[in-house]
């Protein structure tokens, strides 16, 4: 069984800088996003399987980028490497709420 966490954080960059630079750390991180739901411009849930020993570092660079949640990291083991999920909810303060993606018109 999988042990979980919950993580909030918000960004005050505009959304699609941000969400790279999620990515990016989250993968430099070994980290898979193995779900995301966008809602919105506002805010984005991600589900993010990692190892144990890779949590630290992964909120330690999130931190630098987001304003996020408080973690205790004596709940985590440094050498284990079992998984882990982090479910983690990202508001985006420069977020209008008004965000529409435009489908094109497809014939037939």
């Amino acid at each position: 069984m999988l042990k979980k966490l919950n993580w909030t954080a918000t960004s005050n960059e505009e959304r699609v800088i941000a969400i790279e630079k999620i990515k990016n750390v989250i993968d430099e991180n070994d980290g898979i996003i193995v779900n995301f739901n966008m809602f919105s411009d506002l805010a984005l849930a991600l589900s993010i399987e990692i190892e144990e020993n890779r949590i630290v570092p992964l909120y330690k660079d999130l931190n630098s980028i987001l304003n996020i949640s408080e973690f205790d990291a004596e709940k985590t083991r440094a050498t284990s490497t079992r998984e882990w999920l982090i479910f983690m909810n990202i508001s985006f303060s420069k977020g209008t709420g008004n965000f529409k993606t435009e489908i094109p018109d497809v014939p037939g």
